[in-house]
């Protein structure tokens, strides 16, 4: 009796198993056909602006208001998630469908900015909420399969969605229609979420408003976690101006080789994702925080270095190998010292400190860029991760505190 009781027990846990395997990647999926319908019209949408009659010089402004909102409301968005459950993302995404097609009703450069800062704020709800359901899901042994899973399928997504943009907007001569096609996708979605993902809001007592501050300052882990997401994302953003300017201009690369590059950079950074986050679950988060940023340091400082197209290729593989792994690892990492009441707060203070960084970064490499050379902020950016390096080596603990639901 006590071992049919035993193997009763154990085929229960293994359909369970399957189960949050399979309803991981049907989540994974559809939020890849939001991330897709995303694309579809944001590869243009700079081209688009221009197009309406915005000056180059204001461009900027656009990105800047984009960014600022997502950081202000990934936070305050993670926050009333862990609050009131996760079913946020489907309302999110039915007001995310509304705001991508009226850009084809502004007549403005007034109303094109303040849906760009709306569209920010509406993605620091959906992507916070999204990771942190997937953390939700899953346990500490397959946490960094699953969210390297939902890395994968998002970054395959984006790389493919452009090309469908550019074909409609090639055929059609019009912008429009990329917008009507974006808004598609985050409806379908949308009822997706209603009819199949009922879950979505079970799980969470409606707690009393209070900041939980306390338990999450008092995180180291999650502490050193986001100060390394900061940290790795202003070093990034240093190259953000200058990647590829300085291929065209010092290398004699054509922007046909700057496509093959970034698709390929894409297939690469998705690859390594899944596949740290996968040995991650197995070999250990610290070990596979630390050990790719090595290859992402020797990879920026090669590309800085670079004499020809084919260096500064090579160079940038290794940076795609070295670079991708830390976002699934650190997310997986978070919801293993975190519980479901805390990773919507979690996820989208990560969010917020990222988007700072990516503001940050961008003005510090274009302002050395301009008073140095090209080449300098390359090895600016490679001494940022160094000192990342040696932050999560002394600060990071080697086997974490673990924490029950």
């Amino acid at each position: 009796m006590i071992i049919d009781e035993g193997i009763s027990r154990l085929k229960k846990r293994f359909s369970d198993l399957i189960r949050v395997e399979a309803l991981i990647l049907l989540f994974s999926i559809v939020m890849s056909l939001v991330l897709f319908g995303e694309q579809i019209y944001g590869a243009f949408l700079y081209l688009f602006l221009k197009d309406f009659g915005v000056p180059v010089v204001q461009l900027g402004a656009f990105a800047l208001v984009y960014s600022l909102f997502n950081a202000l409301i990934s936070l305050p968005a993670g926050y009333i998630s862990d609050r009131i459950g996760r079913n946020l993302i489907t309302l999110s995404l039915f007001l995310l469908g509304g705001i991508v097609f009226s850009y084809t009703l502004a007549h403005t450069t007034t109303q094109l900015l303040l849906l760009r800062a709306a569209h920010g704020g509406i993605i620091g709800f959906i992507f916070p909420i999204a990771r942190a359901y997937v953390m939700d899901k899953t346990t500490e042994e397959n946490r960094g399969q699953a969210l390297g899973t939902f890395a994968l399928l998002t970054t395959l997504a984006s790389m493919a969605a452009p090309t469908v943009g550019g074909v409609i907007r090639d055929s059609t001569g019009s912008f429009n229609p990329l917008f009507y096609v974006g808004t598609i996708f985050p409806m379908i979605a949308a009822v997706f979420f209603l009819v199949q993902f009922r879950e979505l809001g079970t799980g969470f007592t409606v707690q009393k408003m209070r900041l939980p501050t306390r338990e999450l300052v008092g995180n180291l882990v999650f502490l050193t976690v986001l100060l390394m997401f900061g940290m790795l994302y202003f070093a990034s953003g240093i190259l953000t101006p200058i990647m590829s300017i300085f291929a065209v201009e010092e290398l004699g690369m054509t922007y046909t080789m700057l496509g093959i590059l970034g698709t390929s950079l894409g297939i690469l950074y998705a690859v390594s994702q899944f596949v740290a986050g996968t040995m991650s679950d197995r070999l250990g988060r610290k070990r596979l925080l630390i050990y790719p940023l090595f290859i992402y340091v020797v990879g920026v400082s090669l590309a800085g270095l670079s004499v020809n197209p084919l260096m500064f290729f090579i160079s940038y593989m290794l940076v795609g190998i070295g670079a991708a792994p830390y976002a699934t690892v650190a997310y997986s990492l978070i919801g293993d010292v975190t519980v479901s009441s805390q990773r919507g707060t979690a996820s989208g203070a990560v969010i917020c400190v990222c988007s700072i960084g990516s503001m940050v970064g961008p003005i510090l490499g274009s302002a050395v860029g301009g008073l140095t050379s090209l080449r300098v902020p390359f090895f600016l950016c490679a001494a940022m991760v160094v000192a990342t390096i040696i932050m999560l080596h002394f600060v990071l603990p080697a086997n974490p505190p673990k924490v029950s639901e």
